[in-house]
């Protein structure tokens, strides 16, 4: 195997936070409030509260396997030391095909679809390709130069979309009409548990924020301390963008369900507004993807170490000492997955993958405490003994309850495939070391 060299552990607890909220707070922010308010009326607040409750839980049980295992690799690594490689590698295809691959394709089509409104020229196959081909080696490139290079772009993007999110939260508030969000009735159990559902997609994406558990300092107090504070960040921010398109716009919000923060901000701070929200959206998806070409090639790296994939993938930079066969592979699977332009089947894939880590992980908890599995400084434990680990993982098992059939379909195809390939390298494996043996002999 080649030598993979060694990460530099450069990486703190306020980095690690906006590493995950660059990764949650995505392009459906923007559209948020006008689905939830059209979904559950005027008891968003009681969705919200629900949705945030159940969040907390999954990341209370990645925070403390984080804390117990501290390769790079995120979830493929926790479910690995938990379950075992057969499990681990299923994890890792899920992690950075299905969550990262698939959904970085996905979101990048929007943004250059987006920009083709201002650019038509854009729209254009050529064009298309050749954009999308610049803008997936730009962020390769940043990101090979150094992890902390890119965890420093990564926070830049986040700060700068963050900023006219908490511009509309600061010029909002005042002119919030407490009668738009005070609940007029409260909706039925069906129909809460569809709300919930969606404010759940909304939430999901901060999983691969520790793929870098490789390059964390002190990951025993930067891994909970990180994930709590991204959490509280998330959450603060969905929850008062809703109360401020509420309260502003009242019964004309579920009728915004493409712009409603747009739509918003014009009525705010006028026409400049609006077109101040919408330029964030494309920046917004930018910084998401830039961030998760930092994280997701990171389960390519750490599956080629464990000798499941192709050992060139394990390479580290003799420079800037970062894996970087496997962010060039990454970017050129997911660039040429935007090139195909197949959105809808993409998202699907990437909502229904991240749900079911997130169910394993929720159980390696579990799994890890039993054996023990831990380094040499002291884990960060979750109170309650079994409770939250069990109460997350029927969290999200509920949540895939609610999922489509041909999210369902998709997510089996990923997973059976994954298996399969991975008895086929492990019988190739077996193959290799008979022959080896009887050459010995």
């Amino acid at each position: 195997m080649t030598d993979s060299g060694a990460l530099r552990r450069v990486i703190g607890p306020g980095t690690l936070a906006l590493i995950f909220a660059n990764g949650t707070i995505g392009a459906g922010i923007f559209a948020l409030p006008g689905l939830v308010a059209a979904s559950l009326g005027s008891a968003t607040a009681l969705g919200y509260a629900i949705c945030a409750v159940l969040v907390v839980l999954i990341f209370l049980c990645f925070a403390e396997v984080g804390s117990r295992v501290h390769d790079s690799g995120g979830a493929y690594v926790y479910v690995e030391r938990a379950f075992g490689p057969f499990a681990g590698f299923i994890a890792a295809n899920l992690m950075w095909f299905g969550v990262g691959a698939c959904v970085d394709a996905a979101l990048a089509d929007v943004l250059v679809s987006t920009l083709a409104t201002a650019v038509p020229t854009l729209a254009q196959p050529v064009p298309r390709a050749l954009t999308l081909i610049a803008l997936f080696a730009f962020m390769a490139g940043v990101n090979i130069i150094g992890v902390k290079t890119g965890a420093r772009l990564v926070v830049v993007l986040t700060v700068l979309k963050l900023l006219p999110l908490l511009l509309l939260l600061v010029v909002g508030i005042p002119h919030i009409t407490l009668s738009h969000v005070i609940p007029s009735s409260m909706p039925d159990a069906s129909t809460l548990g569809r709300g919930v559902l969606l404010l759940m997609f909304a939430f999901i994406g901060g999983e691969s924020s520790l793929s870098t558990s490789g390059e964390l300092r002190n990951p025993s107090r930067t891994v909970p301390l990180g994930l709590l504070m991204g959490v509280a960040t998330v959450v603060g921010v969905y929850f008062g963008l809703q109360l401020v398109g509420e309260g502003v716009l009242g019964a004309d919000l579920p009728l915004q369900t493409i712009t409603p923060l747009a739509a918003t901000a014009e009525k705010l701070l006028g026409p400049w507004g609006r077109t101040l929200l919408l330029g964030a959206v494309s920046l917004s998806i930018f910084a998401l993807v830039n961030g998760d070409l930092l994280l997701s090639p990171r389960c390519l790296y750490a599956s080629a170490k464990d000798g499941l994939l192709p050992a060139p993938l394990a390479k580290v930079h003799p420079r800037f000492q970062t894996p970087y066969v496997a962010i060039l592979v990454f970017a050129a699977i997911a660039c040429a997955l935007a090139v195909l332009g197949a959105f809808k089947p993409l998202a699907i894939l990437g909502t229904s993958s991240v749900l079911l880590v997130d169910v394993a992980v929720c159980l390696a908890v579990l799994r890890l405490r039993q054996r023990g599995v831990q380094t040499a400084d002291s884990p960060f434990v979750i109170p309650g003994g079994p409770l939250v680990p069990i109460l997350g993982a029927a969290a999200c098992v509920w949540v895939l309850s609610n999922l489509s059939r041909d999210e369902l379909l998709g997510l089996s195809a990923l997973v059976f495939f994954s298996g399969g390939l991975y008895l086929r390298i492990l019988r190739a494996r077996q193959m290799t070391a008979r022959r080896n043996a009887a050459r010995a002999s």
